[in-house]
């Protein structure tokens, strides 16, 4: 601890050993982070269980990517990642209320990871999200076997391949799906088992969960519960067109007592993101409460040979809501939305999932040292149709709102290096019918433009 302030001449207090004879912490066993407490009397020995002296253990330093700490047997790592995102969003469609022309930092996160002691690991990170500071992940895993592990704390929930497989990072297209951001449960509090079976060809994982979507406390007694799985069939046939085909599909459900999370309904943007970052083309009225069961399921199918890569997902489900005035007169208003996305590296790098990728020739127009990096055009289509019942059931007002939208986005990647990244996206949006744009104004389609920066180690 800190030692505390002694005037000159003073005695010091039994306590505090004599610097001239003191055992530095590392070798006596440390008497915790500065400002925690006083130092124990006596200091920690061996004798004793308790307090406990601290492992003196040689280790080593590494990088690529993040930085880690590692103890030479292995029992104790810590590493630390760094994801950051600036970007620029312009709308074709001037002079929206609801949507404006920015800079912006869509992420910025700071990642901590690793373990102390086998089977003990651990992950915490800090998150600034367009104007808003929180944590993001805090978990603790046990992994005896990779077959099985649980995992406790808050983290994201296994539903949707996009969300649980593909890293931010890694993501081919600046943003998930119109289906994962409006309905997926996302990141939540839980326990949940996972492990990966029959030759490492099946992924499973499974849990239950507080159930409010993006959420830090329960609103509700009930619980959801969420599983994923993944299989690739033929990953043991190497250099096979079939190596890295994927297919799979996961699932949640429970009962929802509480008020609607999203009340809004947007384009490119999750549930808490700033409202200036996605075009809204729903919203549900103000006295409007979920209010009964909801479940969701998604089937996907991913492939990845050389070059080119190819994800599809089919999401569909249900969810009760009620006006308060009677919340026991229910409206289930049904949702079917699928994607498909596909890319290409032109430049020739290969690809077995979707990650972070490793230009062979990194950007660089020193003489002599000229590269390209990586190049990569890529493509998704999306459709999201939420039921009519959300109008005739008096959830929404059908004058001001769509509940169809269709989107498109095409640009390309440009990895400098495998930390740096340059995306260019165009992403178009089409409604069944208009919707809000400013006072006076509906529009039946939207336009946005992106730039972003992107580094990640």
């Amino acid at each position: 601890g800190v030692l505390p302030n002694i005037a000159p001449g003073a005695t010091a207090p039994s306590n505090i050993p004599n610097p001239a004879t003191a055992v530095a912490p590392s070798r006596i066993g440390g008497v915790g982070a500065p400002g925690q407490s006083l130092p124990p009397n006596p200091p920690p020995i061996n004798r004793f269980d308790s307090p406990s002296t601290l492992e003196s253990l040689k280790g080593n330093f590494r990088f690529g990517p993040g930085f880690e700490l590692r103890s030479d047997n292995d029992e104790y790592i810590m590493q630390f990642h760094n994801l950051t995102q600036l970007e620029y969003r312009g709308y074709q469609q001037g002079g929206q209320t609801n949507v404006h022309d920015t800079f912006d930092i869509p992420r910025q996160w700071y990642m901590f990871s690793g373990r102390v002691g086998k089977p003990f690991g651990y992950f915490v990170s800090f998150s600034n999200g367009f104007d808003t500071f929180s944590v993001l992940d805090v978990f603790l895993d046990l992994e005896y076997s990779s077959k099985f592990r649980v995992r406790f704390g808050r983290f994201k929930t296994p539903f949707t391949y996009e969300f649980l497989v593909e890293p931010v990072q890694g993501l081919v297209v600046p943003e998930r799906s119109i289906f994962f951001n409006n309905f997926a449960e996302n990141r939540d509090l839980g326990a949940m088992a996972y492990g990966r079976l029959f030759d490492n060809k099946f992924d499973y994982a499974a849990g239950i969960f507080n159930g409010v979507r993006n959420s830090f406390v329960d609103l509700q007694n009930s619980k959801k519960v969420t599983a994923f799985f993944n299989y690739r069939p033929f990953g043991d046939e190497e250099e096979t067109f079939l190596e890295n085909f994927n297919l799979g599909g996961s699932l949640y459900a429970g009962e929802s007592q509480q008020l609607p999370i999203p009340q809004t309904y947007r384009t490119v943007v999750p549930t808490t993101a700033n409202t200036v970052a996605g075009v809204p083309f729903l919203g549900l009225n103000n006295n409007v409460r979920e209010s009964g069961f909801e479940a969701f399921w998604d089937l996907h199918v991913a492939w990845f040979y050389r070059q080119w890569e190819f994800i599809g997902e089919w999401g569909s489900g249900t969810q009760d809501f009620a006006q308060t005035s009677s919340l026991q007169n229910r409206v289930r208003v049904p949702v079917e939305s699928f994607y498909l996305q596909t890319s290409y590296l032109v430049t020739g790098e290969t690809r077995s999932s979707i990650g972070i990728v490793k230009p062979r020739n990194p950007f660089d127009i020193s003489k002599g040292r000229f590269g390209t990096g990586a190049i990569e055009p890529f493509f998704r289509y999306e459709y999201l149709d939420i039921g009519d019942q959300v109008f005739t059931g008096g959830l929404s007002d059908r004058n001001l709102w769509a509940n169809r939208a269709y989107q498109t986005w095409t640009g390309v990647n440009w990895y400098l290096t495998q930390y740096w990244k340059v995306s260019l996206a165009w992403n178009h949006a089409e409604f069944n019918q208009p919707v809000f744009y400013a006072p006076g104004k509906r529009q039946l389609t939207s336009d946005l433009f992106l730039l972003r920066l992107q580094l990640f180690f």
